[in-house]
């Protein structure tokens, strides 16, 4: 189903069950925390508070937003248990009340379990909604709760005006020297620059107007370099399933089980001059360089390690492939 069909049609499901008074007290939104499900989230947002501006600036009274801001990446339990204390009281408007969980998978053991229960006795004309990309790292008691919606194709279209460079990059791999290696990281670290303006920009249209400057600094800050973290992990998820592909056609194995088959003669071209040991240590540099980010390593620094271990000169490209054949 194309994205644009996925979303409208979830979209109606909403409407029905809300003009039939038969909206479900928790859905669990599959998709990109700051892409598609937040937006379907907003959407569904304005349609229960009919609108109201506070819901874009996130500071409605009826509704808690929790996202992971820390170092750690995590939700913790008293974030959790404020949410739930909010659920629990009279709103503010004598209306709904709601609650967002963006990343919902970061949230801690203790956090998940505090609001297991929340999900098992709702509160009347509250709603619950759980954002998150990788459902499968809830817990199912949780799951189970929730009605989802997934909006995964969505991310893809999205997504593809910094995916399809990201695939170009990795269909002209081996570098052949070290200068054509820093040229590979320097787009790389090219993309992440345009995106990390792209998140600045959307994430300032969302700031509450009544921060400080040196409140809208740090919230922006940390806005952004959430959205940073799940962009950087999308493309290194993207890049160890290129180097994945590479290693099963070294390995001749069908042709089915490739994530890029749309890419298939680059990939080829790769194998053939590729033995299984460097198809694996690849996969271990990409793992390596997940390592290194996450030490918070300059970008530019990371990435011209990562592509100085694919040099592989013409010539010996040549003989391998060779070799090979």
């Amino acid at each position: 189903m194309p994205s644009s069909s996925q979303f409208s049609s979830a979209w109606q499901g909403i409407e029905t069950s809300w003009q039939n008074a038969q909206l479900a007290h928790a859905y669990l939104l599959q998709g990109a925390p700051h892409g598609p499900a937040l937006r379907f989230a907003e959407k569904l947002l304005n349609l229960i508070f009919n609108d109201h501006p506070q819901v874009q600036g996130r500071v409605h009274p009826d509704i808690v937003w929790i996202e992971p801001q820390s170092k750690s990446r995590q939700i913790g339990i008293d974030e959790v248990r404020n949410l739930i204390r909010q659920l629990s009281q009279t709103s503010f408007a004598g209306g709904w009340k709601a609650g967002v969980i963006l990343s919902a998978d970061r949230m801690t053991d203790q956090a998940a379990n505090a609001l297991l229960k929340t999900l098992e006795e709702p509160s009347s004309r509250s709603l619950l909604l759980l954002i998150t990309d990788q459902p499968q790292s809830l817990l199912p008691t949780i799951s189970s709760r929730c009605q989802r919606i997934s909006l995964l194709d969505e991310d893809e279209e999205i997504s593809r005006h910094w995916k399809d460079p990201l695939l170009d990059l990795l269909s002209e791999l081996p570098p052949e020297n070290a200068p054509e290696a820093g040229c590979f990281a320097s787009r790389i670290t090219g993309l992440l620059d345009e995106l990390k303006k792209e998140f600045e920009t959307e994430e300032a249209d969302r700031l509450p107007a009544d921060l400080s400057a040196k409140e809208a600094k740090a919230l922006l800050d940390a806005r952004s370099t959430a959205r940073m973290i799940e962009a950087r992990t999308e493309i290194l998820r993207m890049m160890l399933l290129w180097q994945r592909d590479v290693l099963m056609l070294v390995l001749e194995q069908d042709e089915a089980v490739l994530h890029f088959a749309g890419k298939l003669a680059a990939l080829k071209k790769q194998a053939l001059c590729c033995t299984r040991a460097d198809a694996l240590q690849r996969l271990r540099a990409v793992e390596e360089t997940a390592r290194r980010f996450d030490r918070n390593l300059p970008a530019e620094l990371v990435m011209n390690h990562f592509f100085g271990q694919f040099i592989q000169p013409r010539s010996t490209l040549t003989s391998a492939c060779r070799a090979r054949t």
